[in-house]
């Protein structure tokens, strides 16, 4: 990962020391004029106690400490030591009003309270201004841990970029504007800020704008501190690994440039963005990858059962009609009625594979167009039951449904479900078993169950009994001839009801399959 703006070849100016650049206030200046005053009245005080000139000028010492603390910089503390000299040469030494003096000592004593002065002053402020910067410095250092937490949370290229100019308005107390890349080219800009001004609508003016377009082209920052557009009002970088560029920061010059430290702070930022970015796109192109993957698997099953499964009773189908055409008048009726039996068993097989391959693939590709409307569950029932397999007369199906049971669904798509659960438990049961179909409601829900007491689903088996071709490995004759959709095309249909399919043991032994439906009010007119 690279990028073209280095701390080491920066142009962002570096800042001087903080006296030169904090100039005091009006506010400073009177600050210190009256402390100074209330130190030469303490003075005057302490004169007219008979208090020696020591404690005095420890007075003034402690006022040169109060205006360090209380002022900005390093000028006030300066001119207060000067201050605090001038005041007690003229007000407390004999001759007053003057800065004569009777005293051979005082000269020394001026000259050691000034330096004595001007250390404790200069000590004081650089104390302040160094727990200023350490202020700075942990709250610099809690905003870039903050960045990089939220960044790894993000998901998408778009929310990356918003948590990265937000953070950076944080740390530098400024609007910052942004341009993502889209399908290659620079999209508009956003501006990002935690007080909205009138002036920062000019950051995003056609000027600045193609700015940011020369930078996103030609991969090098330009505006103000560069030698590039240095008449801009913003300093545009590029966020980028490599040669692909993921979008342009721009950050407003204002009144004061980013300093060398700010500007490498702003450079790990910018990179932080990019790896995330990077890695959002990577995560995007394999979750493409994985369902493009998935599609040629579910291809190549398709495939695979279309050419092999369905063979069988392709072939079955062409044997028997082959039979009937050339000896049909040789057989005689009892052999006749079974061939039309087998040819009748394997096209409602055919049939009823196609119906959940065309289901299911509409599913799946989301053109399945579904039509809730309110339906009695003894109705809905009572027409699943009609196109059951004709072997049903085999089994004995029991349904018990209450009274007045009304729910939401598409009504096409559930008879379905019921049709697959029912012929479900006639592959799998041996003839004779019973099958029970309920309806009932049970919190607030249309509950519906499908009951076997067959030989019931093994325990490795159940986790993977609703994946797409699984035919598990029951050893029943007919279920040899299954591709495993239909379990599947259950559970994709009542998922889009809302709700999932559920498998548990039957008591003693069997299984039962259920789901719940949208419960709706019935509304009786009498």
């Amino acid at each position: 990962m690279k990028m073209e703006d280095t701390v080491k070849n920066r142009t962002c100016p570096k800042r001087p020391f903080a006296w030169y650049v904090e100039k005091p206030s009006a506010k400073d200046y009177l600050l210190t004029v009256f402390i100074f005053a209330v130190c030469t009245l303490i003075g005057l005080l302490f004169q007219k106690l008979d208090f020696t000139d020591t404690n005095i000028v420890t007075i003034y010492i402690l006022g040169v400490l109060i205006t360090s603390i209380v002022t900005d910089g390093y000028l006030c503390s300066v001119a207060g030591s000067f201050l605090s000299v001038f005041l007690f040469c003229f007000f407390l030494t004999e001759p007053r009003m003057s800065f004569e003096t009777y005293a051979v000592g005082y000269p020394v004593t001026f000259f050691i309270m000034l330096i004595s002065s001007v250390l404790t002053g200069t000590l004081a402020a650089k104390l302040k201004m160094h727990a200023k910067l350490s202020s700075q410095i942990a709250f610099r250092t809690q905003v870039l841990f903050d960045t990089d937490r939220l960044l790894q949370k993000a998901r998408s290229q778009k929310e990356i970029l918003e948590i990265t100019c937000t953070q950076l308005a944080r740390l530098f107390d400024r609007s910052i504007v942004a341009y993502a890349a889209v399908n290659g080219r620079l999209a508009e800009g956003h501006l990002f800020s935690e007080k909205e001004k009138a002036e920062d609508q000019s950051y995003l003016t056609l000027d600045e704008q193609q700015i940011a377009r020369w930078v996103y082209t030609n991969k090098k920052r330009a505006g103000a501190t560069t030698h590039y557009y240095k008449n801009s009002k913003c300093l545009y970088l590029a966020i980028r690994i490599g040669e692909q560029v993921y979008g342009v920061i721009g950050v407003p010059a204002q009144k004061n440039v980013l300093d060398s430290f700010e500007y490498s702070i702003l450079l790990s930022v910018l990179n932080g963005c990019a790896l995330a970015m990077d890695n959002a796109r990577n995560a995007e192109e394999k979750e493409k990858n994985a369902v493009i993957a998935k599609n040629e698997q579910l291809r190549a099953d398709l495939l695979r059962a279309i050419s092999h499964d369905l063979r069988t009773p392709l072939c079955s189908i062409s044997g028997n009609a082959d039979m009937l055409l050339s000896n049909g008048k040789y057989l005689d009726e009892g052999t006749r009625r079974q061939i039309y039996t087998d040819i009748y068993d394997d096209a409602e097989w055919l049939t009823g594979v196609v119906e959940n391959l065309l289901s299911i693939t509409r599913l799946n590709d989301g053109r399945l167009k579904f039509k809730f409307t309110d339906q009695l569950m003894d109705e809905v029932i009572a027409e699943a039951l009609r196109h059951i397999s004709r072997k049903h007369d085999d089994y004995k199906i029991i349904t018990e449904c209450e009274d007045l049971l009304l729910a939401r669904m598409d009504v096409r798509l559930i008879i379905q479900v019921l049709v697959n659960l029912v012929d479900n438990a006639i592959k799998y049961t041996p003839s004779g078993s019973t099958i029970t179909i309920r309806a009932l409601k049970k919190n607030e829900k249309a509950w519906i169950s499908v009951e076997d007491n067959g030989p019931g689903i093994s325990d490795e088996i159940k986790p993977h009994i609703f994946e797409m071709f699984f035919t598990g490995g029951n050893n029943i004759a007919d279920s040899q001839r299954s591709l495993g959709l239909g379990l599947a095309l259950c559970q994709s249909i009542v998922e889009a009801h809302g709700g999932k399919m559920e498998l548990e043991d039957n008591d003693p032994h069997g299984c039962i399959f259920s789901f719940a439906l949208p419960l709706s009010e019935v509304i009786l007119n009498e």
